[in-house]
């Protein structure tokens, strides 16, 4: 297994994103919003001084983690240029995972997994010809809040474009609470490529970010099933929380990238030192 962080849960400069994955033992980077810019619309000279750099650390992306189809579906126009621009970043960058949703859940409520997968199979062809692949991750602000959700709609799909985002640790914020490991882990496992990494507990009923291993996820036996599993992919720190601000405003369930406010960095710190002691753990 392999160990990246979402940059912009740290930070916005892609050179301290660099620095911080070199101090904190981790092989990759990866990319939502840098220095203020959502992935997709960095230039591509950027693109290629950082892809360099990357080589030069000898550090890799792990994905691109875009908001392609975070949108209405009946605002969907435009998404097919962003995917465009996001297989030509992923091309420069080296990677070929994007990562996307499902669509916003419209006012009248959920679209069924038939009509998500027809919104979402004209874009196989572009993506089997850039040798792509688009990772589909569970939101509780799009049409599949859980993993039982996106499982459906990922069957309907070719599975050489399309494929899932397992992120345990969002099952708290999923507002029909499937249990993230083993239910939702098994699943969706058919599908994964791809890990997020986070951890919770409830104050009450409210989901509240930890790090990994000192939350209700059960990390360390998830852990262990990956490796009897044979997982040889990405997990990627997403820490979702901030360390030196009150507790009642530290929590950040959408964040926004560049809106993470000082302290998220001390975190994803935290988190990783975490994640390295659960990986010792498990020998």
């Amino acid at each position: 297994m392999k160990l990246s962080f979402i940059t912009d849960e740290a930070t916005q400069s892609f050179h301290e994103a660099v620095a911080f994955a070199r101090e904190n033992a981790l092989q990759g980077l990866e990319l939502r919003t840098v220095e203020g810019f959502p992935i997709d619309l960095v230039p591509q000279d950027t693109l290629r001084c950082w892809r360099a750099i990357l080589d030069r650390e000898g550090l890799s992306v792990s994905c691109l983690a875009a908001s392609f189809c975070k949108c209405l579906p009946e605002t969907r126009e435009k998404e097919g240029e962003k995917l465009l621009r996001l297989c030509d970043a992923a091309d420069i960058l080296g990677t070929d995972l994007i990562r996307g949703f499902a669509f916003f859940t419209p006012r009248r409520g959920a679209l069924p997994p038939r009509c998500l997968a027809a919104l979402l199979a004209p874009h196989a062809a572009l993506l089997k010809r850039r040798g792509k692949r688009l990772l589909l991750e569970p939101d509780p602000a799009v049409n599949t809040t859980n993993h039982a959700g996106l499982a459906a709609v990922l069957a309907l799909l070719d599975p050489d474009a399309f494929g899932a985002v397992y992120d345990p640790g969002s099952a708290f914020f999923d507002p029909r609470q499937e249990l993230p490991f083993p239910d939702g882990y098994e699943v969706i496992r058919g599908h994964m490529h791809h890990i997020h990494v986070k951890d919770a507990v409830l104050d009450g009923t409210l989901p509240r970010c930890v790090p990994p291993g000192e939350g209700l996820v059960g990390w360390p036996r998830l852990l262990a099933q990956l490796q009897r599993d044979g997982y040889s992919g990405w997990l990627s720190l997403e820490p979702h929380y901030q360390i030196g601000i009150p507790p009642a405003a530290r929590q950040r369930p959408l964040p926004a990238g560049a809106e993470f406010p000082p302290g998220s960095i001390d975190a994803a710190r935290e988190s990783a030192e975490a994640l390295h002691t659960l990986l010792r753990d498990l020998g």
